[in-house]
């Protein structure tokens, strides 16, 4: 895999323009239909509910958000249920009933998204970057990918900002939580954009329902899948690997992947799990690292996808077969790839526990 920066220069002005592009695109248009990846994080949420109050308020545009895979981890679905978020399923709705599409958080290519068959995507707005994507050779009518931003929400609320836009409660509450989770609370990967609209935004965050949302209560499942977890982790010097083996989710991926990161001496981290055909894989680097790198790296040659931007990166790679076997050679491939690519091949592991210290 080759990276491909996405961050060419708009079809709109570069600098202020933007928000007025879009409204013009969209008084064109008679109803949106917003799209997130398959399994929406709150970046994408809240860059996809910020987009829908933008097309409702500057262009008097109404709007749905659809989703094709679930809503996982814990926290997301309390944003979900503490903001009273309206999800369509993909399946369920009829393409002909909008003519403007959009996709928030993502791009068209991307392994972990599914573009509807028939649907005319309009506009795309993301942070990332990916060799997959397609919109190197492909034409959009708004197309605004920065991969120098640290969150999409941050993108979408500084065309509510740039409107002039009293955003409400529940919009400024989920684009809040978006940058916070893309950004660790504003510590990675931030821009002076991620800056100003957290400005912007803040007073009208709804505090309580952010509180709910970000400490929500867990089940026992989830402590019994992290301790399992636990003992699956090895130590090498400042890179520490995980592989759950079969897991429940791709969420599940990602936490481990979040939490041993904040490990003392832990430079990186890379975690892997099977679930149904899919391997995920979730790579995290401190601050001022490169986790594009590291899983495009891991990731060669295996016919998967992936992304990434800053210290944050994330992937997957079908299994036509997903047999133990097959998943244990794909792990020490994929061990082999990262080790080497980190600089530690041929390094002994520590098993988690096992430390004198």
């Amino acid at each position: 895999m080759n990276p491909t920066s996405l961050a060419k220069p708009s079809s709109r002005p570069a600098n202020g323009g933007r928000a007025a592009a879009l409204r013009d695109l969209l008084r064109g248009r008679k109803r949106l239909l917003v799209l997130t990846h398959n399994n929406p994080d709150p970046d994408s949420l809240g860059g996809a509910i910020g987009l829908q109050e933008f097309a409702r308020v500057v262009a008097g545009v109404p709007g749905r958000l659809a989703i094709a895979g679930k809503i996982l981890r814990a926290e997301n679905q309390a944003m979900v249920r503490e903001l009273g978020l309206e999800l369509d399923r993909v399946e369920n709705l009829r393409l002909a009933d909008f003519d403007c599409v959009a996709l928030v958080d993502t791009q068209p290519g991307f392994g972990h998204t599914n573009v509807p068959t028939g649907a005319h995507v309009d506009i795309v707005v993301d942070h990332h970057v990916c060799a997959d994507a397609q919109l190197a050779s492909t034409t959009y009518p708004f197309h605004d990918v920065r991969t120098d931003v640290g969150a999409t929400s941050s993108i979408v609320a500084s065309y509510l900002m740039e409107a002039g836009v009293e955003v409400s409660p529940q919009a400024a509450t989920a684009l809040a939580y978006g940058i916070r989770t893309d950004t660790a609370d504003l510590s990675r990967n931030v821009s002076p954009l991620d800056l100003a609209v957290w400005d912007y935004l803040s007073p009208s965050i709804d505090r309580q329902k952010l509180a709910a949302i970000t400490n929500p209560r867990l089940p026992v499942r989830y402590f019994e899948a992290l301790k399992q977890a636990l003992g699956k982790v090895r130590l090498y010097d400042g890179l520490t690997l995980c592989s759950l083996g079969r897991t429940a989710s791709a969420e599940m991926v990602a936490e481990v992947a979040d939490m041993l990161l904040r490990m003392e001496s832990v430079r990186a981290v890379f975690c892997g799990g099977l679930v149904g055909p899919l391997y995920h894989v979730s790579v995290r680097t401190e601050p001022g690292a490169d986790a594009w790198s590291l899983i495009r790296a891991a990731l060669e040659g295996e016919g998967g996808s992936c992304g990434g931007h800053g210290s944050v990166a994330g992937g997957s790679i079908p299994l036509d077969d997903p047999d133990t076997r097959t998943l244990r050679r794909l792990e020490r491939r994929l061990e082999r790839n990262v080790l080497e690519a980190f600089g530690v091949a041929g390094a002994n592991a520590t098993i988690l526990g096992d430390r004198d210290d």
